[in-house]
């Protein structure tokens, strides 16, 4: 145990994850103050399940796309969303380059990886994006998640929902999908561990999450 926490103590640590102000933000996040007890404060809280840096889970897209149950963020087992991290820095691509996994394979993605893609010099239309072959080999070698920034989109356009070809590879098998994560350009290291847990709410497709890297402790 002190073995443990003392590797821990040592890491680097990187907040992935979105700081999400009330009222300043592009989808719907309300907090109203209460008081109970002798005067304590608690809030109701309004929001939308897909804000700031969040985790979609199968019933996101399988359910709607296929008209069947299928598991909610409460349904996965916890060790989904902590492990072996690895970065995937697509600064040195060119402007709508897809994602391969020729490309993946390159830089080592293996069986059990959180695979985290992003740091793109570009944006909207001109964004990377993940070729659906490459979604479904690593939903084939069986990654643990997949997480991306703003600099990247999970699927080539916008298509009708049973065309969504990277989000059905991945949920279909189990495979989470993080979005709207941050700070990727402060990563040093292609592996590190990551932790990035959402609260076990029955019934939700998605929920936001503190998402993190620790850095030097693989």
């Amino acid at each position: 145990m002190n073995n443990m926490v003392d590797l821990f103590n040592k890491a680097r640590i990187v907040d992935l994850s979105e700081r999400l102000v009330p009222g300043e933000y592009d989808r719907r996040l309300e907090i109203r103050p209460f008081k109970i007890y002798a005067g304590e404060i608690m809030h109701d809280v309004d929001m939308m399940s897909h804000i700031g840096t969040h985790v979609e889970g199968p019933s996101h897209y399988i359910t709607p796309c296929f008209n069947k149950d299928s598991k909610d963020i409460s349904d996965l087992p916890i060790q989904k969303f902590l492990g072996e991290g690895i970065f995937a820095d697509l600064s040195g691509l060119g402007p709508k380059e897809a994602i391969s996994s020729k490309f993946l394979k390159e830089i080592g993605v293996k069986k059990d990886d959180i695979v985290i893609m992003g740091n793109s010099k570009y944006m909207e239309e001109d964004r990377n994006y993940l070729a659906a072959e490459a979604a479904k080999w690593m939903a084939e070698i069986e990654i643990k998640m997949l997480g991306m920034d703003q600099t990247f989109r999970i699927e080539e356009i916008s298509r009708p929902l049973d065309q969504m070809f990277t989000h059905r590879y991945l949920l279909e098998k189990d495979i989470p999908i993080i979005e709207r994560m941050t700070n990727l350009s402060d990563l040093r290291q292609r592996r590190f561990f990551f932790i990035g847990i959402p609260v076990a709410i029955v019934g939700l497709d998605s929920f936001p999450i503190r998402a993190i890297a620790l850095e030097n402790v693989i």
